[in-house]
């Protein structure tokens, strides 16, 4: 068996104890998430978590990402709460109106590019999240 040391497959670090309750919640996104997008998820999300004005919004999209398990149980459901988690974080200052924000392309990709990043779903379709999103435009 021969091995090639310029093999592009690296070997994820291994995280230490929690230190805040920022870790606790990336040890457990990164127990499910998809290897190939980890330089992805900390250079767009666990970055920010320096920032003092985006650590609580933060903290709670870290939070809802972590509960794959409802994903897994009920995605419609998940789906709503992500993304007002989502729109929280992108959206500090809440210049977009709820039904402004379900309308926003640029928020939507970024909706879409979370499931992507965090539970390895390629190819979800605009029609898919509108679908899931539908019970917040009601509201």
């Amino acid at each position: 068996m021969s091995w090639n040391i310029f093999s592009p497959v690296k070997k994820p670090p291994k995280r230490g104890k929690a230190k805040d309750p920022f870790d606790a919640f990336i040890n457990v996104i990164e127990g499910f998430a998809p290897r190939e997008h980890l330089s992805q998820r900390e250079a767009f999300y666990y970055n920010y978590k320096m920032m003092t004005s985006s650590r609580k919004s933060l903290l709670a999209l870290l939070e809802t990402l972590s509960e794959h398990k409802s994903y897994k149980a009920d995605h419609g459901k998940h789906a709503c709460v992500l993304f007002k988690r989502l729109k929280n974080f992108y959206d500090p200052r809440e210049s977009l109106s709820p039904e402004e924000a379900l309308v926003d392309r640029n928020l939507i990709r970024r909706f879409r590019d979370l499931f992507l990043l965090f539970y390895g779903r390629e190819n979800l379709s605009f029609e898919e999240i509108e679908r899931w999103l539908t019970p917040l435009k009601i509201k």
